[in-house]
């Protein structure tokens, strides 16, 4: 039985998905880029959709998605004008929907590759795309998130099976447990010795998918593997349209990386790549002796109870 002081703690701060706040945070960002819901193309499902999300994340989350959303648009809005933008705002989309991007810009736009979540078109006809990251922490946060089959169908190796097979012995011991991973997910946190179990499992799994990874990457010419690196890994291989930058919302202030031209893309163009473990689910890279990123294997949520994904994190 939950105490009285836990149930007020869940009151509090309701449990929602992390896509709801972004997508409070994303639509606030462009209305406040905007400065006007006259600008903001498809205005009426964007205040619909705010309206849905805040209500899920509560009142304390929607303001803090808020304030950092005005922040990061003033940021936005001070980079464009330091990097040749010299028109005003003229529109603004939310491209969280299908096709809503290539048809903003009028040609057809690979979404895998240009992560805009915010398009700014200027009063001139630029466009500028915004990748959103809003987060409680400070400093360097990952960006990139491709799933295991996207991984293991663009390097043709099967990184899926551990995950499969570590689930099978798991419900070989638990036979009681459910093959439904949404169910099997609650049953699993509800009982501490199978919780226990899951994650023991789980990290081998982990373990296995990122040797398997390294293995797979090291087979690869040192040209090679740059080229996937900054394609699959740092949208960074071609020039890209619409340009876009990646602004982060901290909690304190925001930061804008151009990723197209940092000191990362420079050095992983230029110097020889080396790939490492680090810790237990982790690829270390280094271009010469600059470090670029981790590339970590992870569960979305429950160790095997969820899917597995990759992320590029900072690597300090």
């Amino acid at each position: 039985m939950k105490t009285f002081s836990a149930f007020l703690i869940e009151r509090k701060a309701p449990k929602f998905k992390n896509t709801d706040a972004a997508d409070v945070n994303e639509i606030m960002m462009g209305y406040f880029l905007a400065g006007d819901w006259r600008k903001f193309e498809g205005a009426k499902d964007a205040k619909s959709q705010h309206a849905n999300k805040s209500e899920k994340i509560g009142e304390e989350e929607t303001k803090a998605q808020t304030d950092r959303a005005k922040v990061m648009a003033k940021e936005v809005i001070a980079w464009s004008k330091k990097n040749g933008y010299n028109g005003k705002v003229k529109k603004i989309w939310w491209t969280a929907r299908p096709g809503v991007l290539s048809k903003a810009v009028g040609v057809a736009v690979d979404s895998r590759k240009n992560p805009t979540d915010v398009l700014i078109q200027f009063s001139d006809g630029e466009f500028l795309g915004v990748s959103a990251k809003s987060t409680k922490t400070s400093g360097d946060i990952g960006f990139k998130n491709p799933g295991i089959g996207t991984v293991s169908k663009n390097l043709k190796i099967d990184l899926s099976g551990h995950n499969t097979d570590a689930v099978e012995a798991l419900l070989k011991q638990y036979p009681d447990l459910s093959r439904s991973a949404k169910t099997r997910k609650k049953e699993i946190r509800a009982d501490s010795k199978i919780a226990k179990r899951a994650e023991e499992l789980g990290a081998k799994v982990l373990n296995s998918i990122r040797d398997d990874l390294l293995k797979s990457l090291k087979t690869k010419k040192d040209e090679d593997l740059k080229e996937y690196l900054l394609s699959d890994w740092l949208d960074a291989k071609d020039a890209v349209y619409p340009r876009y930058v990646k602004v982060t919302g901290m909690k304190t202030g925001a930061s804008i990386e151009d990723p197209m031209s940092n000191t990362k893309i420079a050095a992983l163009s230029s110097e020889d790549v080396v790939l490492s473990k680090v810790g237990n689910d982790s690829i270390g890279v280094m271009a010469g002796k600059k470090r670029i990123m981790k590339m970590r294997a992870k569960f979305e949520s429950q160790k095997l109870a969820s899917s597995v994904k990759f992320s590029g994190d900072p690597w300090k």
